[in-house]
């Protein structure tokens, strides 16, 4: 089928029919920790062709027949439409390959497209709870939330985990549907827009038809739609995604003080915890003020150390720009600008601000060149090409890219996400032994993780992500328990 006659087929038919197909193959890319393995995806269709098809679905507006998919015939056309989707090479990245941007501008919309359906649910419930209930003497996230939203987090939480769980395991039926929109019909109206609303906003980020594929979808922020008063919930793949990083969105969109301060306040604060949880670190250390030479100076955000090696990271509550899924060039050039220059940060406080200007620790190391690293930690990847940054800020550096000085810039500097880092203390890696193994081999200095995930370490996770998931059964538990109290489900 040519993509470009899917909205006119899709006119075609009934919308509670195209709602229907994409909740059934939603949920198949379900799990109870939200991440779904790679060879579980294999031939059934991929949460980013779902999300397009459903936008198709929900823009191709005034149906003029009733046609419904759940038939074999229109399920196999589904399938064809699916297919055009998975098909369809997007102008841009076409165009790209005469240059040499394909792999940069490929990396970017796949990665900001799929890398997040391999997070895990209860990292991304521990990260929010703590940052949205942090408060301290310059800013109350919890207040700010409620101010916002009208509830507490804890609802948004619990509503997403209920919907996650019985969707994940196939259980989710009309009457239990019916019975989360009745309790949570409060936090539901916030996660909600009704169809013409949805098809106003979406058009405003959404102007042509090859954006429909890698485009942001207002999807992860707006996961139900009403539509001749039914509520539907298409994608609940996206669930998680709209109670976690879309509420910190919205909570932040237009402030840019909120978003500044909770970037000086509460990420950095965020990180300090993670790193005082690891057992790799003897000591972890938040930022401090000093001078020097008169002037008045700040200490990285996060200085941790292990015997003879330390590291060093500056924490950036940078985010990707919605149009940088649209490839738009000046958005790209942006991301990649603001990366080059937080790497130099990084890179000239390891080697000419720390020993030189302060020393944050208790014990007096002649630390080895070798064994001091550093870091750029951003709150959400981009995805852009870590060979393309260090190249641009050694070039800004003034660094030949032969000098044993640029092997030492991709080898001691890295660009982590968030979620790397609570990979590496949530499942009790050797922080220090990743730094090492990555600097030693001049093959991964530009991927994208420390982490070897083929040989992924099998510990249980740590204590606090443990209490995560004891709370979520137990809440689970109970809700079932609620459910057979109230007759909405039998206990035979």
């Amino acid at each position: 089928m040519d993509f470009k006659r899917i909205p006119v087929v899709l006119k075609r038919y009934d919308f509670k029919s195209k709602m229907a197909i994409c909740e059934v193959y939603s949920k198949n890319v379900m799990s109870n920790n939200g991440m779904v393995d790679a060879s579980e995806l294999i031939d059934k269709p991929l949460p980013w062709e779902l999300e397009a098809f459903a936008l198709f679905s929900v823009i191709s507006f005034k149906e003029y027949s009733n046609n419904k998919f759940e038939d074999k015939k229109n399920n196999k056309r589904f399938m064809d439409i699916i297919a055009s989707i998975r098909n369809y090479e997007l102008p841009k990245l076409k165009n790209a390959k005469k240059s040499n941007e394909y792999v940069n501008y490929f990396m970017i919309v796949t990665g900001l497209n799929q890398f997040s359906m391999q997070e895990s649910l209860y990292y991304k419930i521990y990260r929010y709870s703590y940052l949205f209930n942090f408060k301290n003497t310059n800013i109350d996230m919890k207040k700010r939330f409620l101010k916002k939203f009208g509830y507490s987090y804890e609802e948004f939480k619990e509503l997403g985990i209920i919907i996650n769980f019985f969707f994940a395991n196939k259980i989710m039926d009309e009457d239990i549907y019916s019975y989360i929109l009745r309790k949570y019909k409060h936090i539901v109206q916030i996660l909600l827009k009704n169809r013409d609303e949805y098809i106003e906003l979406q058009k405003k980020v959404t102007y042509d038809i090859d954006q429909y594929i890698y485009g942001f979808k207002y999807f992860y922020q707006f996961p139900f739609i009403s539509y001749n008063q039914v509520i539907f919930l298409p994608l609940p793949h996206l669930i998680i995604h709209s109670i976690t990083s879309s509420l910190l969105f919205r909570l932040t969109e237009g402030d840019a003080r909120l978003r500044e301060v909770f970037g000086k306040e509460t990420l950095e604060s965020y990180i300090v915890h993670l790193c005082s949880l690891s057992k790799s670190f003897d000591e972890v250390l938040p930022e401090y003020s000093y001078k020097y030479k008169g002037n008045e100076k700040r200490t990285s955000d996060v200085m941790v150390r292990r015997g003879k090696q330390c590291f060093l990271l500056d924490s950036k509550s940078m985010t990707p720009r919605v149009s940088l899924r649209d490839l738009t060039e000046k958005d790209v050039e942006h991301t990649i600008n603001r990366l080059v220059s937080s790497v130099i940060q990084v890179y000239k406080h390891i080697t000419e601000c720390f020993k030189t200007e302060y020393y944050p620790f208790e014990e007096e190391i002649n630390f080895l060149k070798e064994d001091i690293f550093g870091a750029v930690v951003v709150f959400e990847d981009s995805f852009a090409l870590r060979d393309i940054i260090m190249k641009k800020a050694a070039e800004k550096l003034k660094i030949d890219n032969e000098s044993t000085e640029y092997k030492y810039l991709c080898s001691n500097v890295k660009l982590l996400s968030l979620y790397e880092i609570e990979t590496m203390i949530f499942k009790n890696y050797d922080v220090f032994q990743l730094l090492s193994k990555n600097r030693d081999d001049n093959n991964k200095w530009f991927d994208y993780t420390l982490i070897d995930y083929s040989h992924e370490n099998d510990e249980i996770p740590i204590e606090e992500i443990n209490q995560i998931i004891k709370e979520t059964e137990k809440n689970l538990a109970e809700f079932s328990e609620e459910l057979l109290k109230e007759g909405v489900i039998s206990g035979a």
